[in-house]
């Protein structure tokens, strides 16, 4: 079966509808978000950058393998990919008239919630539990982004994750969104981005510098199609420092040594960040 037909079948047994709860304020700063906000800061120009990449390669899809829904993954856990998926769902949300959508779908070890310092909340995994209607969304401020939460109760089923629920809640999001993103679990330990792939239009993978043997980069590419990979951020790279990107950031004012460390730019696509704020495993 297409994923076009699949798509329409689910969307057709499974009805979605997205019940916006208005605005939650993030209780914890977030440092990710903030260098959006900062003209001073590289990392807000790497996410911009990362921006301007990912609407380069929209442009240039054909119609039929347009990128409505973008999974950002890792290898392995402690890569940054939760920190990524923050800054860049602000990123795009500073377009105007841009609705981002983004999805706390690792349900093993949600992240999201807890960077912002947001309590637990109904969401995905209620969702797939089938104990929830309509799927409540609630606008981050600051981000600017709507979040779906990971949920507040255990997903009963892992194999739900690839489910005919899951690939309606993905095609409603396309229709009422103009992107959305799911912080998805990394690809070598479980099984979760296989079980995805079929219903995502693409990967971000995110790849720590200095950190993720180059083994693992292989083995977890080798375990989704090579045609949905869009593309790499080298997270917490620092070796251009000294040379023409220091000076480069002195001429416009940047500080060099800001909270979060800037990334060089890697296959399609680029990234940052040093200590990212996540625990093992985000």
């Amino acid at each position: 079966m297409t994923d076009t037909k699949r798509g329409s079948q689910a969307r057709q047994t499974v009805p979605v509808l997205f019940r916006e709860e208005g605005v939650v304020a993030a209780e914890r700063l977030v440092p990710i978000i903030e260098t959006l906000k900062d003209p001073h800061s590289p990392v807000g120009e790497e996410l911009r950058l990362l921006r301007a990449n990912l609407r380069a390669i929209r442009q240039k899809r054909p119609q039929k393998r347009q990128l409505g829904c973008l999974a950002v993954v890792s290898a392995l856990p402690g890569e940054g990919k939760s920190t990524i998926s923050l800054g860049l769902a602000a990123a795009l949300a500073r377009e105007p008239g841009h609705r981002i959508l983004l999805i706390e779908s690792d349900l093993r070890r949600p992240g999201i919630a807890h960077q912002l310092g947001l309590s637990p909340h109904p969401g995905l995994g209620e969702w797939l539990n089938e104990g929830l209607e309509p799927v409540p969304v609630r606008f981050v401020d600051p981000g600017g982004f709507f979040l779906l939460s990971a949920g507040a109760t255990p997903l009963e089923r892992a194999e739900d994750v690839g489910s005919a629920r899951m690939d309606a809640l993905l095609q409603a999001g396309r229709e009422q969104f103009d992107l959305v993103l799911l912080d998805a679990t990394p690809i070598l330990p479980v099984a979760d981005v296989i079980l995805l792939q079929d219903l995502v239009d693409g990967f971000l993978l995110v790849v720590r510098s200095r950190m993720t043997p180059r083994a693992a980069i292989h083995d977890a590419l080798g375990r989704i199609r090579p045609e949905k990979v869009v593309g790499v951020v080298l997270n917490d790279h620092r070796e251009y420092r000294s040379s023409y990107m220091a000076y480069a950031y002195h001429g416009y004012g940047m500080r060099a040594g800001s909270e979060l460390r800037s990334v060089g730019g890697s296959a399609r696509s680029s990234g940052h960040t040093e200590g990212d704020g996540e625990e093992p495993g985000r």
